[in-house]
C-alpha cells in the first residue's frame, strides 16, 4: 500500500472524530502496514507520515505539545 493510502485513512479519521493522536493512528493503521516492517520502522512510518502530512498542510497539531498532542485537519477541504 502507498503512502495516499494511509493518508487517506487518516483524514478519514480527524473527519470523523475531529482529532487524534498517535496512538490513534497506530491502532488505526496497525493491520495495515506490512508485516515486513518491525514495530520500530512502522513507528518510524507513521511519523515520517504524520511529518509529510504536516508539511503539505493536511495536519496540524491542536496545541503546542509537539510531542504529545492530538493532531487535527489544518483546514476544512482537505483531500
Amino acid at each position: 500500500m502507498n503512502d495516499n493510502y494511509y493518508e487517506d485513512l487518516i483524514v478519514s479519521f480527524l473527519r470523523q472524530w475531529g482529532s487524534g493522536t498517535k496512538t490513534d493512528f497506530i491502532r488505526l493503521l496497525g493491520d495495515k502496514v506490512s508485516d515486513v516492517l518491525d514495530e520500530k520502522q512502522k513507528d518510524n512510518k507513521l511519523r515520517n507520515l504524520l511529518m509529510a502530512m504536516k508539511r503539505d498542510g493536511l495536519i496540524k497539531r491542536s496545541d503546542e505539545n509537539r510531542r504529545t498532542g492530538p493532531w487535527v485537519l489544518a483546514r476544512v477541504d482537505s483531500k
